[in-house]
């Protein structure tokens, strides 16, 4: 069993790990990430693909689920947090089990053992829904049902140039400088839009291939692009930078 642990508290961290190694001493903790920024360049870069993730959810520079929004991570976590369950009830669908802190054996025991137990189903329901989704070539997304005032109205996939994400709210940027609220969030967007003419720049931001008018260097290893009607400015995160250069020159 292969396991990554998502914890900036050095003492909780050691502690995680005592308790894994204590729960079975075969099992290989891949490594231990403190921040969203090494989280994301750890599974951009990642060689080896872990089996099970334990979460914190407060880390110094965000949250974990910044990781999940700016990465496709479709493995099963276990949550360690310090909020309480009422502040978890949006996520717990998403996650094997939550463990509250400070973490003991008997508690972590409990997550595991759950796992375990349901690992063979969650691989089934995995492999069935990719298979669902992707029953050969997949059909991305070309339209979008706009609610404007009382009516609705459509927007094509191809007329968005970019979609960003403010306090929760996700807009779409058209190519004729108009916008619009689009309901879904951007990590359900990173699936649903074609990656041949998407891509998520940052955190916040997904472009279009035909809305990038300019694009140059930008300090710490990172670039600027341009996008089209009005030359909105907007910056690649460092650690997507390579794989934007690679989308680019496909």
């Amino acid at each position: 069993m292969k396991i990554l642990v998502i914890e900036d508290e050095r003492r909780t961290a050691d502690l995680i790990v005592r308790l894994i190694k204590q729960y079975d001493n075969t099992y290989r903790v891949l490594g231990i990430i403190d921040s969203v920024e090494k989280g994301v360049e750890w599974f951009v870069q990642k060689t080896a693909s872990p089996d099970l993730l334990l979460v914190d959810i407060q880390l110094t520079d965000g949250t974990s689920f910044d990781i999940f929004n700016q990465v496709n991570v479709e493995l099963p976590v276990i949550f360690i947090t310090a909020y309480n369950e009422f502040a978890l009830n949006a996520f717990r669908l998403n996650s094997i089990d939550y463990l509250l802190k400070p973490l003991n054996f008997a508690d972590l025991k409990k997550a595991l053992d759950k796992f375990l137990k349901t690992r063979e189903a969650y691989v089934k329901n995995l492999k069935e829904y990719d298979q669902i989704m992707s029953p050969g070539q997949k059909a991305y997304k070309r339209r979008f049902l706009i609610k404007s005032g009382n009516s609705f109205k459509y927007i094509l996939t191809s007329e968005v140039a970019w979609f960003m994400a403010e306090e929760g709210v996700v807009m779409a940027g058209l190519l004729t400088g108009k916008k619009s609220i689009v309901e879904n969030s951007l990590t359900e967007l990173s699936h649903l839009l074609d990656p041949e003419q998407f891509y998520q720049i940052n955190r916040n931001t997904i472009v279009s291939i035909s809305a990038i008018n300019k694009i140059s260097n930008y300090f710490n290893r990172r670039v600027i692009v341009q996008l089209l009607p009005n030359n909105l400015e907007n910056i690649v995160s460092r650690e997507r930078v390579q794989g934007f250069k690679e989308w680019l020159n496909k």
